[in-house]
């Protein structure tokens, strides 16, 4: 072996490859049987515990590595890296995605007997985490079912519902996603609405918020009361829950009440 082959960087490009390669044989031999991994969050002791850790890395990302920059001082190494690959398995509690990711890692390696045994580790996890975010899709999934509604394509909300969709509603009791297409048709022939959204918002993984305005005209028999062309407006706060895309709960909170103000439905004093 050559001297330039001993050095620091000759010896993390080595492992590099090994890692890319997932041959956890050739890593064992780079890496110190008492090698410490410190990571914001947790650290990892010992080589059995590092090539766990390295075969759950590419059993749930089938991660590689490409070296940006490598710095070398004393038995330091320094190594910025560019990391890819892709969600198949659960990844800081998210379930497989299958979606392409790509983050950076800013390593400092420390360099023994011709081995490495200590390095500290920072990486984008947030950008990672982002990347495999359900959130994302579930706020544009909630957006579709606004916009289905709004062009009157009912039948269009059998690709966003889930067969056993549960509608929570104080004004209604809905059974069933056909039982609720029908409300939203009746109230269309009625009210001819239009539903304005002020906000739509990620609440966790598989929620999402959504705030409403809807505006329309008195067009038709509602409460009661017959058409009387009358402009009106209500709110409404809607949580909806997604599962493997689609909508499989609903709860509702709509100002009923000043909507049967605006038609002139007695209420009780």
């Amino acid at each position: 072996m050559t001297t330039d082959e001993r050095t620091g960087s000759a010896l993390y490009r080595r492992f590099l490859g090994a890692f890319n390669d997932a041959d956890y044989e050739r890593v064992a031999e780079l890496i110190s049987p008492d090698f410490v991994d410190h990571h914001p969050g947790f650290d990892i002791n010992g080589l059995d515990s590092y090539l766990g850790a390295l075969r759950n890395a590419h059993g749930t990302l089938e991660i590689h590595g490409e070296p940006e920059e490598i710095l070398e001082s004393g038995d330091r190494v320094v190594t910025r890296v560019r990391l890819t690959g892709r969600h198949i398995g659960v990844v800081l509690g998210v379930p497989a995605t299958g979606r392409e990711v790509v983050w950076e890692t800013t390593e400092i390696w420390r360099v023994a007997d011709g081995r490495l045994t200590e390095r500290w580790a920072v990486d984008d996890l947030l950008g990672l985490r982002e990347q495999i975010s359900v959130q994302e899709d579930n706020v544009a999934l909630v957006q579709r079912v606004s916009d289905v509604v709004n062009e009157r394509r009912y039948d269009a909300l059998d690709e966003l519902f889930s067969d056993d969709f549960v509608d929570h509603n104080p004004a209604w009791s809905v059974d069933s996603l056909e039982e609720l297409k029908g409300i939203i048709k009746a109230v269309h022939g009625t009210l001819d609405f239009t539903a304005n959204l002020d906000g739509l918002y990620p609440a966790g993984d598989d929620k999402v918020i959504m705030q409403i305005t809807f505006t329309g005209r008195h067009v038709g028999p509602m409460f009661g009361v017959e058409p009387t062309g009358k402009a009106v407006t209500w709110t409404s706060i809607e949580v909806y829950r997604v599962a493997d895309n689609k909508v499989v709960e609903r709860w509702v909170q709509a100002d009923t009440t000043g909507l049967m103000a605006q038609l002139g439905v007695p209420l009780p004093e």
